[in-house]
């Protein structure tokens, strides 16, 4: 119960914050809903018996005609709440739930830490969180918090009619209903534990419909045939999310038979029980029809909807667990120091990292340091933590033991405007916006996201410049097919984009983090000299596994086993020998040009 109050805490916070007439109109329509059955038993009772009367000729139809008019109004007032409720209410409701939820959860995910978007157990969670807890929200307010009122007006006003009659009436026609409706919550809560099997499931098949319909993979599906194969896959995995919901569907209405069974019974016995006290002179046949219709229809059918809204209320509530796991989630941390250090140098003291989930430790007590304004290239083979190394330094890991500092000072000490600031990054796997050529670049700098002269700047920098003036619109056309009018661009232009979009802000670090992979290697050693001379006067870190790169950097730190094992100049790793001469020996065919290394 205490989970239930405060998530209708929450949703009420809201709309009180955003409009609270609807919350007053959605109490007091569903009031007047409410108080409109028992107001109908007692009329229908009056037309049966005065209908008699007048047959009878003991009264005239114009003493009988204001009963009937209220009897019409009393049938048709429902329907027209629940005109309002479905035409505005509703829909309002879903407008302003959806942009607060919606909202809140993206403010939330911009502070949530990076490790979270790593983790297969925290995605399910935030899966989970965007796809229910907005239509939860939407079913408990006001669809739940309507009829819930509108059926306790109801009841209270009908069981009141019965307890005239006898005392002990509404007893009987409330225990069987409170026995239902506790089993059927109770059924409906572990039923959503149940089937979590059922929704893993469905992922599963949702991923595969995304392969075969997403443009990234369309192509090589239809060039390798892969398709009947992903297809048969698609089918299996859905055939297996349909055994799930088959199983929860039968064990669902096993239960909920049971559970219905139980308010049959409690129908016939109370109309039987009527028909008895009928028979004892204890009420008039216009009370007998009228309460006997209301046990079968206006008092049942407001009980039952109590049944649905736990039931509802069950499934949903547990939808919000995920709501709440996900704002459990941690948070970035930042510090307080917001000036920017004149001293740019970084350095890794005995830096230790293991990715969260996982035994492998893959930073091991690393240490360099780099100074202010050096061009430095970090190398080594695929998987010996070079990113990761990257993902420290920009914060988006956090190291296990050891410190990482900037200027002298830990890296944990400045504030997140500075280090937004600081880093100029150019990732392997770079963003490709569905936004203009303008903005792709701007939101390298936010504050600077609409200032041309800057975004021009950064352009002509990475010679971006040399291909934006073919395109039709310039900077401001769209890139990307997601919406209409978007142009796609080659592989190397959306690189030169991406580079654009470090020089954004004049920040002091910039690092390339093997954005070239899909080049060949002379075009790469290209790009890298093209960037070492764009960063000329700032500190910029080269991450690759293609040495051709390296003899343009003042050092070379090789990465192995998680730690720095030789440090120094291309020259210098050449004379010494070891992994850095063996891995440069082995790809230098790659640059040879004119019959000598490029």
């Amino acid at each position: 119960m205490r989970r239930i109050v405060k998530v209708y805490r929450n949703l009420l916070g809201i709309m009180y914050s955003e409009r609270p007439f609807i919350i007053f109109l959605t109490i007091v329509t569903a009031m007047l809903s409410g108080a409109s059955n028992p107001i109908f038993v007692w009329v229908n009772r009056q037309v049966l018996n005065l209908g008699m009367d007048v047959a009878a000729g003991k009264i005239a139809f114009s003493e009988y005609m204001p009963y009937l008019v209220l009897f019409v109004a009393c049938a048709l007032l429902p329907q027209l709440f629940s005109m309002l409720l479905w035409t505005y209410i509703d829909p309002a409701c879903e407008l302003i739930l959806r942009t607060a939820y919606k909202g809140r959860m993206m403010q939330k995910l911009k502070r949530m830490r990076y490790e979270h978007l790593e983790s297969q157990a925290s995605m399910e969670i935030i899966d989970k969180a965007y796809d229910r807890a907005e239509i939860a929200a939407q079913h408990l307010f006001p669809k739940y918090m309507y009829n819930a009122i509108t059926s306790f007006v109801a009841v209270a006003g009908i069981l009141y009619q019965f307890g005239v009659v006898r005392w002990w009436l509404p007893i009987t026609l409330i225990a069987p209903f409170v026995l239902e409706t506790y089993l059927s919550y109770i059924n409906h809560f572990n039923i959503y534990e149940e089937m979590e099997t059922y929704w893993k499931r469905e992922r599963e098949y949702e991923i595969l419909g995304d392969m075969l319909k997403s443009r990234e993979y369309v192509k090589e599906n239809r060039l390798f045939g892969s398709s009947d194969f992903l297809i048969n896959t698609y089918k299996s995995r859905l055939n297996g999310r349909n055994r799930e919901y088959e199983r929860y569907y039968f064990m669902y209405l096993k239960k909920h038979f049971t559970s219905q069974n139980i308010s049959r019974f409690a129908q016939i016995g109370n109309a039987l029980l009527l028909l008895w006290i009928y028979s004892q002179g204890g009420i008039d046949i216009g009370q007998l029809i009228a309460l006997t219709l209301s046990i079968f229809t206006s008092l049942w059918n407001s009980l039952r909807e109590y049944t649905y809204i736990f039931q509802g209320t069950g499934y949903h509530i547990k939808a919000f667990e995920y709501y709440e796991k996900y704002f459990n989630l941690s948070e970035d941390s930042y510090g307080k120091m917001d000036e920017m250090p004149e001293d740019t140098s970084i350095e890794f003291d005995n830096v230790c990292f293991t990715y969260p989930g996982t035994d492998k430790q893959i930073l091991h007590n690393l240490s360099f340091t780099i100074k202010s304004g050096e061009k430095v290239s970090i190398v080594g083979e695929n998987g010996e933590g070079k990113t990761t190394m990257v993902k420290l330094l920009l914060g988006l890991f956090q190291p296990d033991s050891g410190q990482i500092r900037v200027g002298g000072r830990p890296l944990s000490d400045y504030s997140q405007s500075v280090r937004e600031r600081l880093f100029g990054p150019v990732f392997q796997d770079f963003a490709k916006y569905s936004i203009s050529l303008n903005e792709n670049i701007g939101v390298g700098d936010m504050d600077k996201i609409n200032d041309k002269f800057a975004i021009d700047a950064a352009m002509k920098k990475a010679k971006v410049d040399v291909f934006a003036s073919k395109l039709a619109e310039g900077g401001d056309t769209l890139l990307g097919r997601d919406f209409e009018g978007g142009v796609d661009i080659s592989g190397g232009q959306w690189q030169r984009v991406a580079i654009a979009r470090a020089f954004m802000g004049d920040k002091p670090i910039l690092i390339l983090d093997e954005p070239t992979s899909q080049l060949d290697p002379m075009a790469e050693s290209e790009l890298y000299s093209e960037f070492a001379e764009m960063s000329a006067g700032k500190t910029a870190i080269f991450i690759t596994h293609r040495l051709g790169s390296t003899m343009i950097t003042e050092r070379i730190l090789v990465i192995s086993g998680g730690k720095v094992v030789q440090s120094g100049s291309h020259a210098e790793l050449m004379a010494q020998g070891g992994l850095y001469a063996d891995m440069f020996n082995s790809q230098k065919q790659w640059y040879v040009k004119n019959g000598e290394v490029a």
